[in-house]
């Protein structure tokens, strides 16, 4: 007998509620229910119900959830690379349960939204995943067949797409981090950078998977940092960098999100102001971009809820 994976439930441990205003190109309203979970007798793991309004219209509801815990890809900014205990490769049924938990304890119903999307966008790398990532999202396509799929990754593992490719499973969207196109610059961002890292090969791996997939997007999450790449120099650098990919990919303007490792290394974004300034050259250039995120602080960034929950425990 196929065991029913669905049944459990994690221990929600603290739920976080939230209505903000949000710049994006669909929607300008979120409302977040952020959950704690216990995912065993030593960790505490976080992922999110997400309903998108523009104005006070749903237009979807998507779940955020977490790829692993304790990452071990290194982003300078990111609480979840800190947390305690070694770091846990899920399985593919808890990412089913996650969605289960959240849907239950946020009284959300998909059906009721015009889309339903599972995200692995914030939390962990899934490219490192890879298998037991297209395991879940194929659990989750059997119980909810209305999902789509939006996954961020920094490509760790680059044959994720390859084999993302052949599962057929339904990506709405693949997005890559954007730094820097200057391999140090990288590596100062992301501490754990594999040696044979190459932006380019990744960003072909994902068009390649596009011109396959036509139904799915690819894009550049262009993450601005005061005085790292947040220049018009650094700008034009990036636009001359991805002149073969422009047709390809839309570029996301991103804030960078507040965790207490970004006032650590003195990390953040340009005002509101000077992000409207680089999403204008941008377009000028002849780019598909938008503005995303908020440059209020919603201390909701990677892995931050759980590290505070942490800090208070202690």
């Amino acid at each position: 007998m196929k065991e029913d994976v669905s049944v459990k439930r994690f221990e929600v441990v603290e739920k976080i509620s939230k209505a903000i205003d949000y710049n994006s190109r669909r929607w300008n309203k979120e409302k977040i229910d952020r959950y704690l979970l216990r995912y065993d007798d030593k960790r505490i793991i976080e992922c999110m119900t997400i309903v998108h309004l523009k104005d006070d219209e749903p237009l979807d509801l998507t779940i955020e959830l977490s790829n692993m815990y304790n990452c071990i890809v290194g982003c300078r900014f990111c609480a979840l690379g800190s947390l305690p205990e070694q770091h846990v490769f899920f399985q593919a049924k808890d990412y089913m349960n996650q969605v289960d938990t959240c849907l239950e304890s946020s009284g959300l119903n998909p059906s009721d939204y015009p889309k339903f999307y599972i995200a692995f966008t914030g939390i962990g790398e899934p490219s490192l995943v890879k298998k037991e990532v297209a395991e879940g999202i194929n659990l989750i396509k059997e119980k909810y067949k209305n999902v789509e799929v939006n996954i961020a990754t920094t490509a760790f593992d680059n044959t994720c797409f390859d084999y993302w490719s052949d599962m057929n499973l339904p990506i709405r969207t693949l997005q890559l981090p954007y730094y820097s196109c200057e391999n140090e610059k990288i590596k100062y961002i992301i501490k754990n950078l594999p040696h044979n890292y190459n932006l380019e090969e990744n960003i072909l791996r994902a068009v390649k998977y596009k011109e396959v997939h036509n139904e799915c997007r690819v894009k550049l999450n262009f993450v601005v940092i005061s005085d790292f790449n947040s220049s018009n120099d650094d700008v034009y650098k990036m636009l001359n960098y991805l002149e073969k990919f422009k047709k390809d990919i839309t570029i996301k303007i991103s804030f960078l999100n507040y965790t207490k490792k970004c006032k650590t290394y003195n990390l953040s974004s340009p005002n509101n102001e000077r992000m409207l300034e680089i999403m204008e050259l941008i377009k000028k250039e002849g780019y598909d971009c938008y503005l995303f995120g908020t440059q209020n602080n919603t201390e909701l960034g990677c892995g931050q809820l759980v590290q505070n929950y942490i800090s208070k425990a202690d």
